[in-house]
């Protein structure tokens, strides 16, 4: 599983007279765990919802592979989805399922289990903690059986805790279920434990994508690969 599920090639994005994106190319192998890393403001929650359809309107082109013959499905957590906090897990689920036209709950009760909420029973949504949430919010855009599931700071307000539970999750649908994971966040020591490559935005362009398994280590850290490429210190990667 080596070739490219996911590629963009000269992404450009204006807003007005800003230039976010200025010319953005990235490629994503299937199979891979890609940490997408730039300081507030970069661009990071506009490409990837360029990447994943939500906006349309961009220079360039995005281009996802097929699998068997069919295009890769995608599925997001950037925008918060719309949760009824007054209703359960399973509850959610179950809208959820009804808008995509499934009526299997034993794809819901399978997926919950996953996200480790299957014990929940009928505790609304409301009283969850972030951490339950953000695994719902998972949950909801597993049931649409995603090739690559993009997640925009993911780990943003978890305690300890929590982003160890989210960062074991994440790698066991990377590993059992062979999904293909783009992840912004800016927790640097975090993404380290698990990505698989790294691509850096800085100045509306990706300024280098590397493979974390070739450079981290014996001192060598993203947050010294990160002020190489951006601030003209660190380490020679």
């Amino acid at each position: 599983m080596n070739h490219h599920i996911l590629s963009a090639r000269h992404i450009q994005k204006r807003y007005g007279d800003k230039a976010v994106l200025r010319d953005v190319s990235m490629n994503v192998k299937q199979g891979e765990i890609y940490g997408l890393i730039g300081k507030n403001g970069s661009g990071k929650t506009t490409l990837l919802r360029i990447l994943t359809g939500l906006i349309k309107e961009y220079a360039g082109n995005v281009s996802v592979s097929k699998i068997n013959g069919r295009a890769s499905k995608i599925a997001a957590v950037i925008n918060s989805p719309s949760l009824f906090l007054n209703m359960s897990a399973f509850q959610n689920m179950k809208e959820q399922a009804y808008l995509l036209g499934m009526k299997d709950n034993e794809k819901i009760d399978e997926i919950l289990y996953m996200v480790g909420l299957s014990d929940c029973g009928n505790k609304a949504v409301k009283n969850f903690s972030l951490g339950m949430t953000q695994r719902l919010k998972l949950g909801l855009a597993l049931l649409e059986n995603p090739h690559i599931l993009i997640l925009d700071e993911p780990a943003n307000g978890l305690d300890p805790d929590g982003i160890s539970e989210l960062r074991e999750l994440l790698l066991g649908l990377n590993r059992s279920k062979g999904i293909t994971i783009i992840i912004s966040s800016h927790i640097l020591s975090e993404l380290e434990q698990f990505v698989t490559c790294i691509g850096i935005l800085h100045d509306g362009e990706i300024v280098k994508e590397i493979s974390t398994g070739e450079v981290l280590g014996d001192g060598v850290t993203l947050e010294k690969i990160y002020m190489q490429y951006t601030k003209g210190g660190g380490v020679d990667v």
